[in-house]
């Protein structure tokens, strides 16, 4: 009976050892490559983010969004932002566009009216100017 018993938990020690193996290896191929993009969003003369302010920045494609950062600006900028996002999502993706959005007290109140084109890698920070929301 204790030799039927330890076959048994061998078997299964060697089963567990597998899975993990395999969960391990599927790890290491579905990790994301992570870059960052730094970028300055430029406000309009005179404008003050107010307390409640709220600076979103996306990386989008003809599907959708990529990749989106948000942020507490304060002052009257320019505001630095770091978008981070997954290299891998890049291969596939067509017309990338940089583009930013300010929300001030529940409401959205300047945008970047002409996105940006995404930079090549090594050319330094983008500049996404805000306009009123028209």
């Amino acid at each position: 009976m204790s030799l039927s018993r330890n076959a048994t938990q061998t078997a299964a020690g060697r089963w567990l050892l597998g899975i993990g193996v395999l969960l391990a290896l599927a790890g290491c191929a579905g990790a994301p490559d992570f870059a960052e993009l730094e970028a300055h969003v430029e406000p309009p003369a005179g404008l003050e983010a107010t307390g409640d302010a709220e600076l979103r920045v996306q990386l989008r494609d003809a599907g959708g969004t990529l990749a989106e950062t948000r942020s507490s600006p304060s002052g009257s900028g320019p505001w630095p932002v770091t978008l981070r996002f997954d290299r891998r999502t890049l291969d596939a993706a067509h017309s990338l566009r940089l583009s930013a959005e300010l929300r001030q007290q529940g409401s959205l109140t300047h945008v970047t009216s002409e996105p940006v084109a995404m930079p090549d890698p090594g050319a330094g920070p983008v500049s996404l100017p805000l306009d009123p929301r028209p």
